[in-house]
């Protein structure tokens, strides 16, 4: 019998099983990964970015336990810590005159909730970033404590964390579940292996809908594409900070350039590494040379990911299904910030499943039965 069997060993599942080994070590975790290679996983081909800049919360407290670890970084990944190479340059909110208010009204959430979220007029903005035009803005949220990192240095900081933790790693796929009742008995693997378990956690990124749907549960969660583009650049700008503004446009210092994506959240779902060879010029190049004024561009790589899109809002569906399924925990949905929360959600998913509750956040607002009952829960600001 295994006490917890994890479905997916990414990020978030590795953040979990650290939690659940940090709060009581005697505990037998099991992750179940089918790729150990982590080839098409969100974390390596993400940005590595983590900010304070939302309006729920919840998030803006799950960033901030990030930051935590991150600022101390070699005390929690212990012996032999990867380099981060953490970049705090902030993050930069930018927003014309028919979304200046909203930004304004974010920001006083954000100070509300210990953001150090200062405001910052056009003149004072061009003042302090003079690669950027700023003569179509009328105003910018500059939260100085966040920044950028290599994000597979980082998981596997965290992924080394849980294995010298005890967690044992399983190369399979967790496909199916035998339940009794509203508690879910064992996990059946793809090899045929099965797993009696005292908890399961859904973990599986873009692939968790299929898995909750064998235990009951239809997630509005789908793979969504998402392009990420390396420019080299004439001038250095690497004083930048992460900008993004309210048409998905985001921008931040990368080795010798930027790195550059404008998300569509349009796009259908479906698991698509593609690459639009048109994306650059149509799209990104325009809205890169609108924001950036200064020096000039050439493309040298573009790459691709997923998105595990919440379709319903926008926000992670997180825990169990009480009076349903009581021991079956998911965590998906994350809509690009589950790296940045991974953490706190491991966290959280340790509490309620040894506790019964969350105790350092309250996440019960971003639960499953919001999904069932039509009421969605999304950010108010740029995503």
């Amino acid at each position: 019998m295994t006490d917890v069997v994890i479905a997916g060993a990414g990020i978030v599942g590795c953040a979990t099983a650290v939690e659940l080994l940090t709060a009581d070590p005697a505990l037998d975790v099991v992750l179940v990964e089918p790729d150990p290679t982590y080839a098409r996983a969100a974390t390596g081909r993400g940005t590595g970015g983590v900010r304070q800049l939302f309006t729920r919360p919840e998030n803006i407290a799950l960033s901030q336990y990030t930051l935590d670890v991150i600022e101390n970084w070699d005390d929690w990944a212990g012996e032999d810590a990867p380099e981060l190479h953490w970049r705090p340059n902030g993050y930069l909110f930018v927003a014309g005159p028919r979304d200046v208010e909203a930004l304004a009204a974010n920001a006083m959430i954000q100070r509300r909730h210990g953001v150090d979220a200062r405001w910052l007029e056009p003149a004072e903005l061009a003042d302090r970033y003079p690669a950027m035009r700023t003569d179509d803005l009328a105003g910018a949220v500059l939260s100085i404590r966040d920044g950028w990192l290599d994000p597979t240095a980082f998981f596997t900081g965290v992924r080394t964390k849980a294995r010298r933790l005890g967690a044992v790693f399983v190369t399979d796929r967790v496909v199916d579940v035998q339940t009794i009742g509203t508690t879910v008995r064992s996990t059946l693997l793809e090899s045929g292996r099965a797993l009696d378990t005292d908890v399961v956690v859904n973990a599986a990124g873009t692939w968790a809908p299929e898995l909750a749907s064998k235990a009951g549960m239809t997630l509005p969660v789908e793979p969504m594409r998402r392009h990420e583009h390396y420019v080299e650049t004439t001038d250095d700008l690497g004083s930048l900070p992460f900008i993004k503004d309210v048409e998905g446009l985001a921008i931040h210092p990368h080795l010798h350039g930027l790195s550059v994506g404008l998300v569509d959240f349009n796009h259908p779902g479906g698991e698509d590494f593609t690459i639009d060879e048109t994306h650059y010029a149509r799209t990104v190049a325009p809205a890169l040379a609108g924001r950036i004024h200064r020096g000039e561009f050439v493309l040298r790589r573009t790459w691709t990911g997923l998105y595990d899109q919440n379709r319903f809002d926008g926000n992670m569906i997180l825990g169990n299904w009480p009076g349903h399924l009581d021991n079956f925990y998911v965590a998906t949905g994350f809509s690009g910030h589950g790296f940045m929360h991974a953490l706190g959600v491991g966290r959280g998913l340790a509490e309620l499943i040894l506790h019964g509750d969350y105790i350092t956040v309250d996440l019960h607002r971003m639960n499953y039965q919001r999904v069932v009952d039509d009421r969605p829960y999304p950010e108010r600001g740029i995503r």
